[in-house]
């Protein structure tokens, strides 16, 4: 689907030519990679504010199959590797914000779940229906929970039991300056590394949120920024400190509350010291979907993110998202 897309996305906003008008914002979406998620990856693109005085909330839900295995050396050898990631993880996140003099003051407060989960069957025949590989999906078992890392022999991540609990909370300020948001985020310890629902270490992200050039019926959007990571509980040795990332969207607006968007997300390695994919390569996402604007200030998004480079980014990923004045 998204091959179709984004070619017919480009080709409107030519035919409809230039003029000013229509200010689309990004999904508030990021890489839910199973080892990636836990860092606090800032979302971009998402250049809007409520008015001075106002408060807006939003109810984020990512739900998120995961299937990848590789190996790297000789099985148990010094300085192999081997990886499983075969899960289905939700991440629900609470967000608020309040404009106080032109100061946007965010919180965001996720809770995440990690279980075997119900798409397996689901992906299996959508796979089957379009002819797309399934990187061996197939043949493991269905609905399964492992998540497995190995190095030079010996488990250094093994989760096999359903979790679930508080992630990583977040908190920022922003301040809108013309067609741009800049904003600054810390984010707090509160999750759990053994859960995979936190990283064990602070962290911080500073972003650029931009609107690009827009028509009467089309406009662009995307962002920019860097990653900061503290010493954290989740492969320590092999976490990196920083990551740069960067996104870039186009919308159509099909009708008065109905738009479609589609973006590319991506960022920089968070890891090191490793031949595996799935660990030490940046990634890229790329989310299509729809805004149902349900009145003024009220909207839903929704979307499928999927993984144009394979093993650092999930198979696939559902997100919606309901926000008021946001």
């Amino acid at each position: 689907m998204r091959q179709l897309l984004l070619p017919t996305l480009v080709s409107a906003s030519v035919f409809l030519g230039v003029a000013h008008g229509y200010e689309p914002v990004g999904f508030a979406h990021s890489n839910q990679h199973l080892l990636m998620q836990v860092h606090g990856l800032p979302e971009l693109g998402r250049a809007v504010a409520p008015d001075a005085g106002a408060v807006g909330w939003g109810l984020d839900v990512d739900w998120t199959s995961e299937y990848t295995t590789d190996t790297s050396g000789s099985p148990g050898a010094a300085g192999s590797e081997s990886i499983l990631l075969d899960a289905e993880s939700v991440r629900v996140a609470l967000r608020g914000v309040v404009n106080l003099g032109g100061w946007l003051l965010e919180a965001d407060v996720p809770y995440v779940t990690h279980t075997g989960g119900g798409l397996d069957g689901f992906i299996d025949d959508w796979h089957d229906f379009t002819g797309l590989p399934g990187g061996g999906r197939d043949q493991a078992p269905r609905d399964r929970l492992l998540v497995r890392y190995e190095r030079d022999g010996q488990a250094v991540i093994d989760l096999q039991q359903a979790t679930g609990g508080m992630g990583d909370v977040q908190l920022g300020v922003a301040r809108p300056v013309g067609k741009t948001v800049v904003r600054v985020a810390v984010k707090l310890p509160t999750g759990e590394a053994d859960k995979l629902t936190g990283s064990g270490g602070m962290g911080g992200s500073m972003t650029v949120d931009f609107r690009g050039p827009s028509g009467t019926w089309w406009g662009t959007f995307g962002g920019v920024g860097a990653l900061v990571m503290a010493d954290g509980d989740l492969l320590p040795s092999q976490q990196r400190r920083w990551a740069g990332l960067g996104s870039l969207g186009l919308a159509l607006r099909l009708h008065e509350r109905l738009e479609a968007k589609v973006e590319v997300y991506g960022h920089t390695p968070l890891y090191q010291d490793s031949a595996l994919g799935q660990i030490a390569r940046g990634a890229l996402v790329i989310t299509t979907g729809g805004v149902l604007r349900l009145s003024d200030t009220t909207t839903l998004d929704f979307a499928v993110a999927e993984n144009p480079v394979a093993k650092s980014s999930p198979d696939v990923s559902f997100h919606f998202a309901l926000r008021h004045s946001i």
